[in-house]
């Protein structure tokens, strides 16, 4: 198991959860010390009992809390639990987020050599994701936006960008001021 949190400077820290037990707490001497006034000086602990991580509150004065819930005394974690100590989140997890990033780029690294490229690759990941955080896929947004938005007529291909400088030579119109060093610009653009 490993235990995932984000530090006060905003560095994403991975500790891999053994058979010793694991002390958090604003105290230089906790395994892991977070710099919070909301933390105690030893706020809690975790520790592997019959093959299973174990959550203690050491009798913090704010309260060590799991999935939103305040633990008493101890509770049982299981992979995928959020603590809240302070200020500061952890979650557990059964992976490190080096053996899963390897696992990602082995997946994509075996789809491209079936022959399929990043964007495709892509394609397939956001319309796998979608649906679970109730985005419309990809595919059905776009033909929904087309239908509702379709102009009378699609340019077709880039637009030109068209740039005229007048001649530094050209006198003035009437009462106009002659132009600053390079004239005036003018860009028009056409589709």
């Amino acid at each position: 198991m490993h235990l995932r949190y984000i530090n006060k400077l905003g560095i994403p820290k991975d500790i891999k959860l053994t058979g010793e037990p694991l002390s958090i707490g604003r105290s230089r001497e906790a395994d892991i010390p977070l710099l919070d006034d909301k933390v105690s000086r030893v706020h809690c602990g975790i520790r592997l009992s019959d093959g299973d991580f174990y959550l203690k509150d050491l009798k913090s004065r704010n309260g060590t809390f799991v999935n939103g819930e305040r633990v008493e005394d101890t509770v049982k974690l299981k992979p995928g639990d959020r603590i809240q100590v302070g200020s500061t989140t952890f979650v557990l997890d059964p992976v490190s987020s080096e053996e899963g990033d390897l696992k990602a780029f082995q997946a994509v690294g075996d789809k491209m050599e079936d022959g399929k490229g990043y964007s495709t690759i892509l394609r397939e990941i956001v319309e796998d994701i979608a649906p679970q955080i109730g985005v419309p896929k990809p595919s059905e947004a776009e033909a929904a936006q087309s239908e509702a938005d379709a102009p009378a007529e699609k340019p077709k291909g880039r637009p030109s960008i068209k740039i005229t400088i007048p001649s530094k030579t050209a006198p003035p119109s009437d009462g106009d001021e002659p132009p600053a060093s390079g004239g005036r610009k003018k860009i028009i653009i056409k589709r």
